[in-house]
């Protein structure tokens, strides 16, 4: 008897993974918009024009209505470096355009660096860096970066590069949630100047491993970012002052690529703040958004997530500090790298791909 409820307890469990995990037939995407070469990242500048990143260093504005594209000039030092570097993130304001990019410093070193200028008509005017990650070092992966603005601060996230340890030393800015004025400035009340002393000026969070993924929720006014693990342990988590995610001491629940042991094999420890939600094994997580519009009610308040391996578009429960569930909308289009809405509620997804495009949600 005790073995037929055991059985019938694995059932259940196995029966509401499938539930909160499965396949929507719901919905499609439908392309919108071809001959885009490996975008990385966009921005609504209204419900129509868009502005687009691709890797080898263009900065596209984009008429979803007659398709018409302007490539906006400007002198940034973009490196396309391996299959994760190069022109990363964008973000419209007010007016004004921030991007995040590989930037070429000197012979192979390299940097996440940050520039922010004005886009008048199809032009860029005063587009000049405002950050650039230090030390500039010789490494082809981990630069990370996605862009957010709160409360009139912009924050950026900064990948490792693959230098493990060095996430837990505030003296570099590998593996950290950086916080900046939006003219390059530091915020008075930043870590370093309260609690933090020995941090960088720039430095709000440490221990990160290569965030690909950040918003601004609308729900609860706090940024949340997504976080490459290594095999197994992507999370999504909250961008919280002074604290630590805790790379490399911790994994959170992964393990090396060789298969050996991170850390003490624990998945945190005291003193770290811990991921709200994990995936194990690893999806590849990307960008995400709080999804805010009316075109899809039945998504409202929920959180829209990309995935690059798992080629999927995922949607979490996320509820009081906890994900309830979460359901597959979409999957096997291709590696999905960004997904944005405009103020009609209508979503776009771009895939990370030589041969891309914009591809919109769609009902079934």
């Amino acid at each position: 008897m005790q073995k037929f409820k055991q059985t019938l307890l694995s059932v259940f469990f196995i029966c509401l993974f499938l539930i909160n995990t499965s396949f929507s037939e719901e919905y499609s995407l439908v392309k919108v918009l071809d001959g885009l070469y490996k975008p990385w990242g966009m921005s609504f500048i209204d419900d129509d024009n868009i502005l687009i990143t691709q890797k080898s260093g263009e900065i596209l504005k984009i008429n979803l209505i007659d398709k018409s594209t302007v490539s906006l000039k400007h002198n940034l030092k973009v490196l396309e470096v391996g299959w994760q570097g190069g022109m990363l993130d964008i973000l419209y304001d007010n007016g004004r355009v921030y991007v995040s990019y590989t930037e070429k410093r000197y012979g192979k070193h390299t940097t996440t660096s940050i520039a922010a200028g004005f886009l008048v008509g199809d032009k860029l005017e005063n587009f000049k860096n405002i950050f650039r990650s230090d030390p500039p070092i010789d490494t082809s992966i981990h630069w990370g970066s996605r862009l957010a603005i709160k409360d009139g601060k912009l924050f950026a996230s900064i990948g490792e590069r693959k230098q493990g340890m060095a996430a837990q030393d505030p003296t570099n800015h590998f593996g950290k949630i950086i916080r900046i004025n939006l003219d390059g400035t530091m915020p008075e009340d930043n870590p370093a100047f309260t609690s933090n002393q020995d941090w960088l000026p720039e430095i709000f969070q440490i221990g990160v491993r290569n965030p690909q993924g950040m918003a601004l929720s609308p729900f609860d006014n706090e940024v949340y970012i997504s976080n490459h693990g290594p095999k197994g342990g992507d999370f999504f988590g909250k961008v919280t002052k002074g604290s630590n995610y805790g790379w490399m001491k911790v994994a959170w629940g992964g393990i090396d690529y060789d298969g050996s042991i991170i850390g003490n094999g624990n998945s945190w420890e005291p003193g770290l703040i811990k991921p709200i939600y994990r995936w194990i094994p690893s999806i590849a997580v990307s960008n995400f958004i709080f999804y805010n519009g009316n075109e899809f009610n039945e998504l409202k308040g929920k959180v829209l997530l990309t995935s690059l391996k798992a080629q999927k578009l995922i949607s979490l429960d996320y509820l009081d500090g906890k994900v309830i569930s979460e359901k597959i909308l979409y999957e096997k289009e291709g590696r999905m790298r960004d997904i944005e809405t405009n103020k009609k509620g209508e979503i776009f997804i771009i895939i990370d791909d030589a041969e891309s495009g914009i591809w919109k949600l769609k009902r079934n």
